[in-house]
């Protein structure tokens, strides 16, 4: 088995996996129309990787689907990766916050670390960041899994969170952190699971 080397010392400031929890929110059809296909397709390849990912590393997931009779559920490709027994939560407000079976969904993982990807910036992902950051969690946003249905859109919901102190990063990025280092027993259980690479 090959060696392990974990880093001699880390800064409070990095993200600890063991601290995190994922919210995706709202991967429907209806919130994609302003993204081309291929940009689709390979936020659907991304959203696959960190569904696995949560699952190897044991991250607790909190998924949402916005008023699913309207709007329609996930995209097959993203349900077919889930857990059999993952809640999908039919969300009806903005802010996962403020919807209180998600909100004790959040509170039952025990984490502080939300890291969120989903549609719409400005809207959904927006009101749940700020709210989650106002209640005293650290909010991490992958912005290359977050969209809104235009990049105007895109770019207020990134400048609203900003300003509340909400963190961004990218996939590649906060795997990289999480795992700290090539060698280290993190990046080789992922390594296992062909999951090393985004």
């Amino acid at each position: 088995m090959e060696e392990n080397f974990e880093p001699v010392s880390r800064s409070s400031e990095l993200i600890e996996v063991d601290n995190c929890f994922i919210m995706i929110i709202d991967v429907q059809s209806t919130f994609m129309k302003g993204i081309t296909n291929k940009e689709q397709l390979i936020f659907l390849q991304k959203f696959t990787h960190l569904i696995r990912l949560s699952g190897v590393l044991n991250i607790p997931l909190i998924i949402t689907a916005e008023d699913i009779k309207k709007n329609g559920s996930l995209p097959d490709i993203f349900l077919d990766t889930l857990p059999s027994n993952t809640k999908i939560f039919d969300k009806y407000v903005y802010s996962c916050w403020g919807q209180r079976d998600i909100q004790v969904a959040i509170r039952n993982t025990h984490r502080q670390i939300a890291v969120l990807c989903g549609f719409e910036t400005d809207v959904c992902i927006a009101q749940t960041a700020i709210d989650l950051q106002s209640h005293g969690f650290l909010v991490v946003i992958l912005t290359d899994m977050t969209f809104s249905r235009n990049n105007i859109e895109h770019e207020i919901g990134l400048k609203r969170m900003e300003h509340h102190g909400v963190i961004f990063s990218l996939l590649k990025t906060w795997q990289e952190e999480i795992t700290a280092g090539v060698k280290t027993k993190i990046s080789q259980e992922l390594k296992k699971y062909n999951l090393g690479n985004i």
